[in-house]
């Protein structure tokens, strides 16, 4: 088959980079034919190679609407709709496209459902958390396009049985269309990664997020304060950056553990993976999380994790068996689960090896890969979309 892959940025790290990416790799591996597209600068259609070296598109998209100039972003988007389908439709009949797979809806992306109607291709579109609820959070209105792409397409898919039932609760004209897919990783480049070099941190703790209200990096910092009265010698060492790093680098200093706490902003790919291998436990606070692709990265990685109970994560960990689930938002019952498992190397190296089991067994990129390319078949063959995931 032949598939379009639609994203709204070229990258080579980020959750639905990977993801994305690795679908990639799967289907080109199993023998399809893939190309990426991602809106840029150019008004014509560009060719490109990806940051991952798919064979991919560019092309200046207009947004239907932005705040700041609603008249003219209307005007503008009305004036170029008919060239960007013409050029559009150019590149799917170039490539014999006959299957396009939105990932993060953006709102510019209303084009393809346009596209869906006029054309004979399938639609898919993959939801990945924050795209629909910024902050972990439902808006209180959502626009026009968004309600025609998940109009026009033929499933909408989310990462976690969670998050599923949270979307079709705020688009419940979905629900007859609507399934997950759990995301997958690439255990290989995990364990690959041999000539990394090793992390200088001496014993740590290890947290990989935004820093924005939503991963709740400051819960961690004020379960540290009770952690680090017992763990004298651990520091915590903090990857990622995002809005609210100033208040959290702030809040290091008032409670004091400017000394013990390293911000490293967004690291390397080799890096991040020599800083999961070589942690003493990986903690994740999140308020709200589709799926916690990092928490099965680190499970992967045989670390033993600690992370809230919240959205897709109790989906990945079993509680007490393949690693530590805490109620969210209380930084006592985080402290006390982490001291506990410092305490235990038994323990801490049992539920490493449970996870490292759980993740090889369920949580697989070509896992992932596989019920994606069973999707776009049966949509294909004009077969419902629903069927039981595992």
């Amino acid at each position: 088959m032949n598939v379009l892959l639609v994203v709204p940025w070229d990258q080579e790290f980020g959750g639905v980079a990977s993801v994305v990416g690795n679908l990639g790799r799967h289907l080109s591996n199993a023998g399809h034919h893939v190309v990426f597209f991602h809106p840029g600068e150019s008004r014509r259609l560009r060719p490109k190679a990806t940051a991952w070296g798919f064979s991919g598109y560019e092309l200046n998209i207009r947004t239907p609407l932005i705040t700041s100039r609603p008249v003219r972003s209307r005007v503008a988007f009305i004036v170029s709709l008919l060239p960007t389908l013409y050029r559009l439709r150019r590149l799917i009949r170039r490539e014999r496209i006959q299957a396009v797979n939105v990932h993060y809806p953006i709102e510019a992306f209303c084009v393809f459902g346009v596209l869906r109607w006029l054309l004979p291709i399938k639609l898919v579109v993959s939801i990945h958390g924050a795209d629909v609820f910024p902050e972990g959070r439902q808006l209180g209105q959502y626009g026009w396009p968004l309600h025609l792409l998940l109009s026009a397409a033929d499933a909408v898919v989310m990462p976690s049985r969670a998050f599923l039932q949270d979307v079709v609760r705020t688009f419940p004209k979905a629900a007859g269309k609507a399934l997950f897919i759990h995301n997958g990783i690439d255990l290989r480049e995990l364990l690959g990664a041999e000539e990394a070099p090793a992390a200088s941190h001496g014993h740590y703790l290890l947290c990989i997020a935004t820093h924005d209200s939503k991963k709740a990096v400051d819960v961690l910092l004020r379960a540290f304060v009770t952690i680090g009265q017992t763990a004298r010698t651990l520091r915590l060492v903090l990857v990622g950056d995002g809005p609210l790093r100033e208040e959290l680098e702030q809040l290091t200093r008032n409670l004091g553990l400017q000394d013990r706490v390293t911000f490293l902003g967004w690291r390397g790919r080799r890096e991040v993976i020599r800083l999961l291998r070589d942690c003493d436990l990986f903690v994740l606070p999140s308020r709200s999380e589709p799926f916690g692709i990092v928490v099965a990265e680190a499970l992967a990685s045989q670390k033993a994790v600690v992370a809230s109970a919240v959205g897709g994560i109790p989906e990945i960990i079993e509680d007490g068996i393949s690693g530590v689930l805490v109620t969210p938002d209380d930084p006592i019952a985080l402290a006390a689960a982490v001291l506990t498992l410092l305490d235990d190397d038994a323990r801490r190296d049992a539920l490493g090896r449970a996870g490292h089991k759980r993740i090889v067994e369920r949580f697989s990129h070509e896992a992932t890969g596989s019920r994606y390319e069973d999707l776009f078949g049966r949509v294909m063959r004009g077969e419902s979309p629903l069927r039981d995931c595992p």
